[in-house]
């Protein structure tokens, strides 16, 4: 079992489900990271100030080069939200993502990009658990108001029915388990804040108060900003989280 294979088809499924067209028109994730790096600095953050989950990403490779190849990466590789680990990360995914038309095309390329996934070298201890918390993420905010919506209940019927009996389990594991946002942020290790509150906003389109709680309680434990969030949420074409 490969959950960082699961986390890649799992986000690529809801992304086409749920459309990329705002995402896009947003810039991406390179769009996303010029915000927050704006707002850093008119907060007055020292040029040495770290914001959790945001890194210059380094050189391209793993996933970066595997969108590269299929035409769905960005101009800059691995420069993604994501820190030390951006080509590798759910940031690198949704970068790519946002090169990719919506729909159809975007679901399009998914085969391609999991058969690549499948030739890469063995994933790391971390990487993996990074990529079960992702899938943790889009599992939980998809249960966070107590029932899943028919697009969610098919998208992931669609992975479940395309996973080996390994991720199955983990899948139907994930359904069952307590929705427990403070647990997640806790799980997740520092500098991959942003993936993990991004991979639930993704799963989602939240307009209710149980998945505003849902995602309050984990942009909380995850300590992100108030802009952060709006921010994440803006890229996404998702409503502003709070009132600014």
């Amino acid at each position: 079992m490969s959950l960082k294979n699961m986390a890649v088809k799992m986000a690529l499924a809801f992304a086409a489900a749920k459309g990329v067209q705002a995402f896009q028109s947003a810039g991406g994730m390179e769009g996303l990271k010029r915000k927050m790096a704006e707002q850093q600095r008119k907060q007055g953050s020292g040029a040495g100030a770290k914001t959790p989950g945001l890194g210059s990403g380094g050189s391209g490779g793993g996933l970066s080069d595997i969108l590269g190849s299929l035409g769905l990466g960005g101009s800059g590789g691995g420069t993604a939200a994501g820190g030390r680990h951006g080509g590798n990360s759910l940031a690198g995914i949704l970068g790519g993502l946002a090169g990719a038309s919506s729909g159809a095309a975007g679901a399009g390329k998914m085969t391609g990009l999991l058969d690549r996934t499948r030739e890469t070298p063995e994933d790391t201890a971390e990487e993996e658990q990074v990529s079960g918390l992702m899938v943790r993420a889009m599992i939980q905010a998809a249960r966070a108001d107590g029932e899943i919506d028919p697009t969610e209940r098919q998208t992931l019927m669609e992975i479940i029915g395309d996973s080996d009996p390994e991720e199955t389990a983990f899948i139907q594991a994930q359904m069952t388990a307590p929705v427990d946002a403070e647990a997640l942020a806790r799980d997740t290790p520092e500098g991959h804040e942003i993936e993990i509150y991004t991979s639930a906003v993704l799963a989602i389109e939240p307009d209710n108060r149980a998945e505003a709680e849902f995602l309050d309680t984990l942009a909380q434990g995850l300590k992100l900003t108030q802009h952060q969030v709006n921010d994440i949420h803006d890229a996404h074409g998702k409503p502003p989280l709070y009132t600014l």
